[in-house]
């Protein structure tokens, strides 16, 4: 009753920050040509899958979202929440500059961006209260359970699922309809346990995702950006590791790993990739050999859609990842308890994920054999 009775007064708020992130998204797409020089994300490149310059700076109609829906909340009724989201809204501030400086400049090392989501995480960790303080492993938990070592930990596993939603961020609607999924699977465990203030905040963020969403899917009207993406995977990750600390008994930490597990994955596999190559290749270079950009130039763009037009493959692309990045989350809902469960759950997303992997290299030299010929 609890619950039914916080949804019903905090989805104002909800509705605005959809409809600001919205408007904010049109408004920096009508006003392209006044910005454009600096602001657009050029067609040249290894992971550039678009034909035409796009405005890369959606993470300030994101933020536009996120300060409607803070505006909006009634504060005294809902203190936890609008308190929890203002804490979490001054830790991104670090991750939010580096990405957005790096929008407009391109020019800030993968290094500092590192850092910078590094000082995010570390930041909300100080002044949340919640930290990684047990992850249900003998040893490790004892040193966790030292406030320095815990917080650190923390710091470094938000930067690194801030940083893995920028990767998989690669096609339109891909990273937006994962991090929709991700927050709706919070909201679910949230709603389970009766975390009032995460379930609320869970909503709030897909409410702003989504009107970011209806403009950059299908046709691409704008993009994430490192400021969209590196914001979005810190809010995911900040929120995954408050609901575990704030429910121990019922939220294993393990379980918010399976809910990012898609970008978790791709990421693990990404480096692994890149660092086993008979020719070393930095880990943090970009290339075009992730799952998505495999699945599109080999599935969609070959086989599926061959004469379509570049912007309908491209929007293609992004239904198979939501059906996977859905699978791991499928494990978090239904055990959010059970590291056993949760555990072979990532094992069983790994081993799918690697397959899928296998199955597009295949059809690569499929092709080029049938091209010889």
């Amino acid at each position: 009753m609890q619950t039914i009775e916080t949804l019903q007064v905090f989805w104002p708020a909800a509705v605005t920050g959809l409809i600001c992130s919205f408007l904010a998204s049109v408004l920096i797409v009508a006003t392209k040509n006044w910005h454009g020089s600096f602001s657009m994300d050029q067609v040249t490149g290894v992971q550039k899958f678009h034909t035409v310059p796009t405005p890369r700076i959606g993470g300030i109609a994101l933020l536009v979202g996120f300060l409607g829906t803070w505006f909006a909340l009634p504060h005294g009724f809902t203190k936890g929440t609008a308190s929890l989201l203002t804490l979490i809204l001054v830790g991104a501030l670090p991750a939010f500059a580096a990405g957005l400086i790096e929008d407009f400049t391109k020019r800030v090392s993968v290094k500092a961006r590192l850092l910078a989501t590094t000082a995010s995480g570390l930041l909300a960790a100080l002044i949340t209260g919640y930290w990684v303080s047990s992850v249900d492993l003998p040893g490790i938990d004892m040193l966790l359970g030292l406030a320095p070592i815990g917080i650190l930990f923390t710091a470094f596993a938000v930067a690194g699922i801030a940083n893995s939603v920028n990767i998989i961020d690669g096609f339109n609607g891909l990273a937006s309809g994962v991090v929709i999924l991700m927050l709706l699977t919070l909201a679910a465990i949230a709603f389970r346990v009766d975390d009032i203030a995460v379930l609320n905040l869970a909503l709030l963020g897909v409410a702003v995702v989504a009107g970011f969403m209806a403009v950059n899917y299908p046709r691409g009207y704008i993009f994430l950006g490192d400021a969209g993406a590196y914001s979005l995977g810190y809010y995911v990750a900040v929120l995954a590791v408050a609901l575990a600390m704030r429910n121990p008994a019922e939220v294993s930490p393990w379980a918010m790993l399976l809910v990012c597990g898609y970008p978790f994955i791709e990421t693990m596999f990404s480096i692994y990739r890149r660092a086993s190559r008979k020719r070393k290749h930095n880990p943090g270079a970009p290339d075009a050999s992730h799952l998505h950009s495999l699945i599109y130039r080999r599935v969609v763009s070959r086989k599926l859609m061959p004469g379509a037009p570049a912007w309908q493959r491209n929007a293609y692309t992004s239904p198979f990842l939501w059906i996977y990045s859905s699978i791991p989350m499928l494990g978090a809902i239904f055990w959010p308890e059970s590291l056993g469960m949760v555990v072979a759950w990532l094992v069983i997303s790994f081993v799918l994920y690697q397959r899928m992997y296998r199955r597009m290299l295949r059809l690569s030299v499929f092709f080029r054999l049938t091209a010889k010929q």
